[in-house]
């Protein structure tokens, strides 16, 4: 038995006889879901969890939703035992789904009854955040109130225990509103008088307006008692919402709406005759609602509600009483005998009539009633009309459209006067209508022996036998038609002939195309070149019927029999045997015959298609088709205009099967081929079968490993630079694959190119989210400096400094892992304050270069924790604070600032002391990492006041030394520059700052005096940027200021782009060779990701006047707006 069988059987005895799980039995999941969580589903005892837990199966897996095995048992009402176990085990009680729905989410919404309250209890005792919200905002209340099974005790209790009463979510819904949404009344009115007893805002009103009266109207199990007990409380009887609908509309509106509500709203004030944006009344709210009863809308006119209102559509009640497919005669009576007009017509000119013959219930009692009561019986619709593309209906022609249209109503109809050679504006008859969607052969022969136009033709040249060809399935009717003389050959203006529809009919009848040939219709007639059934003209009935998924055998046989001819060809080329061969419901049997009776197998289309490329590419080909194609000769290597031969299109099937792939290759198909560069299946050319099997969701291990083993070039890389790899991490996932193709020595570090250049298969993992892929990818060797530097920055650090925070089993990955790169540095400052840094990521921040690295932390182990800290944040996130940063690799102050650290962190020493045993031991204790937070908080509080101060001194003491060295000798001066300049040209190459587009610029000295300057000022200054900007033909003079912070750190990441924004000409400058033409295309790339100067465009920035205002930011929010 596998894992999953003895789960399934909750066989303790035979999982304890296993060892352990293997890595690749962990790795299958069932059903996308992890063994623990098919566990939980499957209801086991917990002694078989703590079973599979001790066999290695982990306790922390997701699923692809986000949830782990906590929510699952939540999800699955497991005991609260299992819940106990999985909580003290290590699964956070904070932990969200993808959705940021928490454990208490899950547990509003599917614990029941019974277990509810106990469970509640245990989760909050237990420190779950009570106020946590989803990204719709809505709390744990929220859904309890909607949740049918949850106790009244549970709501109560969450309100006790201080859960936000009045929080609202993204839409503005209180817990009242999702309450009144509640479709138990028994206990939701006991919730709802609890809610308003707790001082909830009984006229809190959705973003749509809709107050808890609305939705408690809209219950599908509507109670008069809330109603009665909501409007007792004061709420607000005539609230309307955005579109103007009261709480009258929304009941009128409720299928199982009482009189009695109605009664009560209308006693009780409202107002009878508000009308909605749309102009409609409650009384075509319940005119249009399925089961309104007599004496609701009896009582809504006694009431006085206007019985002549329209909306904006000129729609009267009665208009929509006669859609109504549930109405009763009654109503229909009862209107009319109060004064309805019976011949109010809409915008679109329909009558009552008209919408009584549409309704799919026609009752032959009420069209009756209407024409009786004098409605006019031959008003047309309006040339604008939008139930159909033909326009000038009448009664006859909805009633003939109408599937259950009755003989008896359209021998009324015409009985009383209805003109029944009436014509729409497409010029289609009664008879059109009733062959397309009546199949009644009465209605027909009545239509015909009334002298209806039996040869009429739309403006499309079709006649009724094409209708009944194309959409009927009737032969009576077909032959029938022919009997009273329709033109059997008889051609559209695109060339076909009722044989053409008759092939192309959805239920293709092989009777009625025989009866059609036997009556001498034109077998071999071809479509017009311009017609737009299909893209491929001049064809057959042949071609037809072989792309008709429903045809037969019997039909190709016979059509073939009669002398049709078997090689024609469509103007794309394609034969009958390219449409057999694409046909969703291939047939063996067709496609043999068709090659038997001597179609030209080797035929190829405009695009040198054969019939073996698209059977390759069918989803439902067989074994049998392609091998029997081969067989008789088919060109196994012919290739397409685009180079691709039926291995290709083969290896992209969805339905990829190696059979097909394997004979493919033993019956010598070129395994090496690569698609043309002018190729247009993919924008990728130069692809293998390779790169398609790869590209494949669907390819399997088998097919990959034969391509290989049958000598295709693995590391045969696109037009793009793309692998097989890059494919296989995009697309196919599939860890045993890509550990294959690794195996086989693909080169796992190769970078594409073009628009999306410098992809890795690690970097296409990372932006995929694959942790599984990821983690397979660094165990081999995958190189992780060879990510592209914004790549870095946006999803690489972010990535893994998610995985480090809630994925132990990566971290633990990485840490025991003895390659040197996956180590962490524990960095202790000089007070003993510890951080774990992971150098993972550090060195992806300095480019590979581990010097810079490595000197920087040794450096911070002698620091004070507050600059250990400032240190750690430009690791991780850029550059906050440049001075900092230059005194880390400053070796002049380095005792001064030892001593100084040291002095102001004396009386620090017993709470890091605390918070370096809290730091050691972490991960043991939730609630000691709380009080930890809470003292290193206060302990950066601190510092950041005593560096404020230090700041302050030492800019007194710079000011101090500038006038001490004006007197100094200039010799001294010029040796301190080129001190200067040769340290920061060194901390240019040691954090890997290419130094080549310097010399090509500007040349190195400059370009690095120009950073000294900015360097030695406070790093909040601004540059000023003067400009002339033309005004009305006038030059006026204008300036702006530009953080200099955002100049460094753009220079920094992105080489070769150092903007110098001003001169001695006070003119802008791009270094970067590209050019902007106006101030605020360069001020606008100064501040966003945009490269490209085409990109920017004027309504992506703001006005010029706002920007001074709009980008006086802190160094803080410009951080955040560069990483972000």
């Amino acid at each position: 038995m596998n894992i999953f069988e003895i789960i399934e059987q909750n066989n303790i005895e035979s999982l304890k006889q296993i060892e352990s799980i293997s890595e690749k039995e962990k790795e299958k999941e069932k059903e996308n879901k992890p063994i623990l969580h098919f566990a939980i589903e499957k209801q086991v005892s917990l002694e078989m969890i703590k079973l599979l837990i001790s066999k290695g199966i982990k306790i922390n897996s997701i699923d692809k939703m986000g949830r782990n095995s906590l929510h699952i048992s939540i999800i699955n009402n497991s005991r609260i035992e299992i819940i106990q176990y999985l909580i003290e085990n290590g699964i956070s009680i904070n932990s969200t789904d993808n959705k940021q729905k928490s454990i208490l989410y899950y547990s509003m919404i599917h614990l029941n009854k019974e277990n509810s309250i106990e469970i509640i209890k245990y989760l909050i005792e237990k420190g779950i955040d009570i106020n946590s919200k989803t990204t719709s905002n809505k709390t744990a209340l929220h859904f309890a109130c909607l949740n049918k099974n949850i106790s009244f005790e549970t709501i109560k209790y969450l309100i006790e225990k201080g859960i936000d009463i009045n929080s609202k979510t993204i839409s503005n819904k209180t817990a009242l509103h999702f309450a009144c949404q509640n479709p138990n009344p028994n206990s939701s009115l006991e919730i709802i008088k609890y809610l308003i007893s707790k001082g909830i805002n009984i006229n809190s009103k959705t973003n749509q307006n809709e107050t808890a009266l609305h939705f408690a109207c809209l219950n599908k199990n509507i109670s008069f008692e809330i109603i009665k007990y909501l409007i007792e409380k004061g709420i607000d009887i005539n609230s309307k919402t955005t579109s103007n609908e009261t709480a009258l509309h929304f009941a009128c509106l409720n299928k199982n709406i009482s009189l009695e509500i109605i009664k009560y709203l209308i006693e009780k004030g409202i107002d009878i005759n508000s009308k909605t944006t749309s102009n409609k009344t409650a009384l075509h709210f319940a005119c249009l609602n399925k089961n309104i009863s007599f004496e609701t809308i009896q009582y809504l006119i006694e009431k006085g509600i206007d019985i002549n209102s329209k909306t904006i559509s000129n729609e009267t009640a009665l208009h929509f009483a006669c859609l109504n497919k549930n109405i009763s005669f009654e109503i229909i009576k009862y209107l009319i005998s109060k004064g309805i007009n019976i011949n109010s017509k809409t915008n679109q000119n329909k009558t009552a009539l008209h919408f009584a013959c549409l309704n799919k219930n026609i009752s032959f009692e009420i069209i009756k009633y209407l024409i009786e009561k004098g409605i006019d019986i031959n008003v047309k619709t309006d040339t604008y009309a939008c139930i159909r593309p033909n326009f000038q209906m009448t009664a006859l022609h909805f009633a003939c459209s109408n599937p259950n249209s009755s003989f008896e109503i359209i021998k009324y109809l015409i009985e009383k006067g209805i003109d029944i050679n009436s014509k729409t504006t497409s010029n289609e008859t009664a008879l059109h209508f009733a062959c397309q969607y009546n199949s009644s052969l009465e209605i027909i022969q009545y239509l015909i022996s009334k002298g209806i136009d039996i040869n009429s033709k739309t403006i499309s040249n079709e006649t009724a036998l094409h209708f009944a060809c194309q959409y009927n399935s009737s032969l009576e009717i077909i032959q029938y038609l022919i009997e009273k003389g329709i033109d059997i050959n008889s051609k559209t203006i695109s060339n076909e002939t009722a044989l053409h529809f008759a092939c192309l009919n959805k239920n293709i009848s092989f009777e009625i195309i025989k009866y059609l040939i036997e009556k001498g219709i034109d077998i071999n007639s071809k479509t017009d070149p311009y017609a737009c059934i299909r893209p491929n003209f001049q064809m057959t009935a042949l071609h037809f019927a072989c792309s008709n998924p429903n045809s037969s055998f019997e039909i190709i046989k016979y059509l073939i029999e009669k002398g049709i001819d078997i090689n024609s060809k469509t103007t794309s080329n394609e034969t009958a045997l390219h449409f057999a061969c694409l046909n969703k419901n291939i047939s063996f049997e067709i496609i043999q015959y068709l090659i038997e009776k001597g179609i030209d197998i080797n035929s190829k289309t405009i695009s040198n298609e054969t019939a073996l490329h698209f059977a390759c590419s069918n989803p439902n080909s067989s074994f049998e088709i392609i091998k029997y194609l081969i067989e008789k000769g088919i060109d196994i290597n012919s290739k397409t205009t685009s180079n691709e031969t039926a291995l290709h299109f083969a290896c992209l099937n969805k339905n990829i099967s190696f059979e097909i792939i394997k004979y493919l290759i033993e019956k010598g198909i070129d395994i090496n081929v690569k698609t043309d560069t002018y190729a247009c299946i993919r924008p990728n050319f130069q692809m293998t079968a390779l790169h398609f099997a790869c590209s494949n969701p669907n390819s399997s291990f088998e097919i990959i490993q034969y391509l290989i083993e049958k000598g295709i070039d693995i590391n045969e890389k696109t037009i793009s630079n793309e692998t097989a790899l890059h494919f296989a991490c995009q697309y196919n996932s599939s860890l045993e694959i890509i550990q294959y193709l690794i195996e086989k020595g693909i080169d796992i570090n190769a970078k594409t190119t073009g628009w999306d250049g410098n992809r890795t298969a690690l970097s296409i993992s990372i932006k995929n989210q694959n942790q599984k892929l990821i983690q397979l990818l660094l165990m081999n060797d995958a190189n992780v400096f060879k990510l592209e530097k914004r790549q870095i920055t946006k999803e690489f650090i972010d990535l893994f400094s998610k995985i480090y925070s809630i994925n132990q089993d990566m971290n633990k990955l990485l840490i025991s892992n003895d390659k040197d790169n996956f180590s962490d540095y524990q960095i202790q400052s000089n007070n003993g304050f510890k951080f774990y840094v992971h150098k993972l990521i550090l060195l992806t921040r300095f480019n590979n270069d581990n010097s810079i690295l490595q000197r920087l932390i040794n450096i911070c182990q002698q620091k004070s924790k507050e600059d250990v800290r400032i240190a750690l944040n430009f690791l991780y996130t850029g550059f906050p604070n440049f001075n900092h940063f230059f005194n880390f690799f400053s070796d002049e102050n380095e005792d001064e600032d030892e001593d100084e650290d040291e002095n102001e962190n004396e009386d620090e020493n017993e709470n890091e002391n605390e918070d370096e045993n809290e730091d050691e031991n972490e991960d043991e204790d939730e609630d000691e990492d709380e009080n930890e937070n809470e003292n290193e908080n206060e302990d950066e509080n601190e510092d950041e006041d005593e560096n404020e101060d230090e700041d302050e001194n030492e800019d007194e003491d710079e000011d101090e030394d500038e006038d001490e060295d004006e007197d100094e000798d200039e010799d001294e001066n010029e040796n301190e520059d080129e001190n200067e300049d040769e340290k920061i040209e060194e901390i240019f190459q040691e954090i890997g700052f290419d130094s080549k587009w310097i010399e090509n610029k500007k040349g190195r000295k400059g370009i690095l005096k120009d950073f000294q300057q900015l360097y030695q000022q406070e790093s909040t200054k601004d540059f000023t940027i003067i400009y002339q900007e033309e005004k009305e033909n006038q030059k006026e003079e204008k300036s702006i200021k530009v953080h200099k912070l955002i100049l460094i750190i753009r220079s920094e990441l992105f080489k070769g782009m150092f903007l110098s924004v001003q001169d001695s000409s006070n003119q802008v400058h791009d270094y970067s060779g590209k050019s902007f033409s106006t101030l605020n295309q360069f001020i606008y790339f100064l501040y966003h990701d945009e490269f490209e100067s085409n990109k920017i465009k004027k309504e992506n920035y703001e006005e010029f006047s706002d920007l001074k205002d709009y980008y006086q930011l802190n160094q803080n929010s410009i951080i955040d707006l560069i990483l972000n």
